[in-house]
């Protein structure tokens, strides 16, 4: 079953394994452009399949079907338990570690971007405490994510807040977690090196039209402004500048997708992890977790005998 086998190829897998997956991807991306609530609309829907892997439901996102009044109540409860989980740590973590204080972690979680890692790496000290800060960040981003999935289980906000729970989710099965942790890793890398691809041809094309430019004008080195460059780019027409406007657009729009789908799969991972403690047999918030959780990972080609929950 691929809901117990945590890990990024998985969860991949679960993602792509129905005709047209990348349609609904397109979709979210686009939505993900309007601010707050796009972000809002993605959690919705990325947790509302995490939910069902949660229950050990190995499936896809939904393309048909879908409940939107479902998914934002989902991301509205997603957004409401990562935006007080952050601003709490955010203010206990810049009290205790007064020199490390995360400057990635603000970010990370304002924008909602679980899949995403952000690596302010500077020389010397700037690194040590650079790399501290995505460490802390990367940690603090696992255990808000399982804040939300206990959230979207329950159908509510305070289950979220027992952290005495997560604490003990993590205490049994700390290997799961750092699993977890290493999808979101995985998927930041991901949108960073097309990000960093991205800025190096660009930069490479911008570099290869001046230096064709200057030498097809010898006369103008070291005599060519910013202003000059502009004037003579707009004397060219609205042609070449409609049509770098829409290769921007189209690899912010790729971008997009590529984030949207790094998310998805980093919020899928965390129902993997949850499936692992059998969730049909929790009780209330806050009672403990049952016996005998976690369990271990189901070869796929040998499903454990009784996990489909339908058949409970």
């Amino acid at each position: 079953m691929l809901s117990r086998q945590l890990g990024f190829i998985s969860s991949w897998k679960m993602l792509t394994r129905d005709k047209g997956w990348l349609k609904p991807l397109c979709v979210l991306a686009l939505v993900g452009w309007i601010p707050i609530v796009g972000q809002i609309v993605v959690l919705g829907y990325g947790f509302e399949w995490a939910r069902l892997t949660a229950w050990g439901i190995d499936a896809a996102p939904k393309q048909h079907g879908v409940d939107y009044g479902k998914v934002l109540a989902t991301g509205g409860r997603a957004f409401l338990v990562f935006m007080s989980m952050m601003i709490a740590l955010a203010l206990i973590l810049g009290l205790v570690f007064r020199d490390v204080i995360v400057s990635s972690m603000l970010p990370i979680y304002i924008a909602f971007h679980s899949a995403g890692v952000s690596l302010p790496i500077d020389l010397g000290d700037g690194l040590r405490v650079g790399l501290i800060d995505a460490l802390i960040a990367l940690v603090i981003n696992g255990f808000a994510m399982a804040a939300v999935m206990r959230t979207i289980l329950y159908d509510n906000f305070a289950a979220g807040w027992r952290l005495d729970r997560i604490c003990q989710m993590i205490g049994r099965d700390p290997g799961g977690f750092c699993k977890m942790l290493l999808v979101s890793l995985v998927g930041g890398l991901v949108g960073f090196v097309y990000s960093a691809v991205m800025f190096v041809l660009s930069g490479a094309v911008v570099a290869g039209g001046l230096l064709a430019f200057l030498m097809g004008s010898p006369h103008l080195i070291g005599h060519v402004s910013g202003e000059y460059l502009i004037s003579r780019a707009l004397s060219m027409g609205i042609g070449p500048i409609a049509l770098i406007v829409v290769l921007a657009v189209v690899v912010l729009f790729i971008y997009g997708i590529i984030s949207v789908a790094m998310q998805l799969v980093a919020m899928n991972a965390a129902g993997q992890w949850f499936c692992r403690f059998e969730v049909g047999r929790w009780g209330v918030s806050a009672d403990p977790l049952p016996d005998g959780v976690p369990v271990k990972e189901v070869p796929s080609s040998q499903p454990e005998e009784g996990s489909n929950p339908y058949n409970r």
